[in-house]
């Protein structure tokens, strides 16, 4: 039986992640986390700890070594973290063992990053908009939803964008990701648990039985 879809929600505050966690995300990365006068590392460090003493068990992703899953093999050398790297063969230079890394690619490179023996992750995001067209077709200056900081975020969902960013997570649930990255934790989470049913990786929500 498939394992379920684990859900990384990006999110730039600590409201936020709260706010990812309540929607179902497994992991949250903290990004754009703001410095207030001390240097990155250690805004970083606070941000992490007081994740963790509001949500304790829920994985943490940051640029740090106090994170559950960095993007630094030093850091993840030296500490044990799960690291991304987004080139399965740096991923085998790195020394690291497959049980340590989560190589990020597009879907349709979830099944051979399985086949080499590698976890797939899938930015969700990133992949929704560039499946949306050449550049061309899109908005000078317009970005994937997972680039931008807070700031840039729409005020509300997107109904174009946020439909293809669904549809690409079930996909890549479908095709074995052992994660996506995300903005939209709450409408991506219900992608994957309906993934997740269909695949029998997850009992369904109601099981209606016929009558003899």
């Amino acid at each position: 039986m498939p394992a379920p879809t684990a859900l990384i929600a990006v999110a730039a505050s600590l409201s936020e992640a709260s706010a990812a966690v309540s929607a179902g995300a497994d992991l949250v990365e903290l990004t754009g986390i703001d410095a207030g006068g001390a240097g990155p590392g250690d805004a970083e460090r606070r941000a992490i700890a007081a994740f963790r003493a509001r949500h304790p068990g829920v994985q943490v992703c940051a640029a740090g070594g106090a994170a559950d899953l960095v993007r630094r093999r030093d850091v993840a050398l030296a500490t044990g973290a799960m690291m991304i790297c987004g080139d399965p063969g740096a991923a085998r230079a790195s020394g690291l063992p497959a049980s340590q890394v989560i190589v990020e690619v597009m879907p349709d490179g979830v099944k051979g990053a399985a086949e080499a023996g590698w976890a797939a992750l899938v930015d969700v995001d990133r992949a929704a908009w560039l499946a949306a067209g050449p550049a061309g077709d899109r908005p000078a200056g317009d970005r994937p939803a997972s680039d931008q900081p807070a700031s840039d975020q729409p005020a509300g969902d997107q109904p174009d964008e946020v439909a293809g960013i669904v549809a690409i997570a079930a996909i890549s649930s479908w095709l074995g990701a052992a994660a996506v990255r995300t903005r939209y934790p709450l409408q991506v989470r219900r992608a994957l648990d309906m993934a997740a049913s269909i695949l029998g990786a997850r009992p369904p929500a109601l099981t209606v039985r016929g009558l003899a």
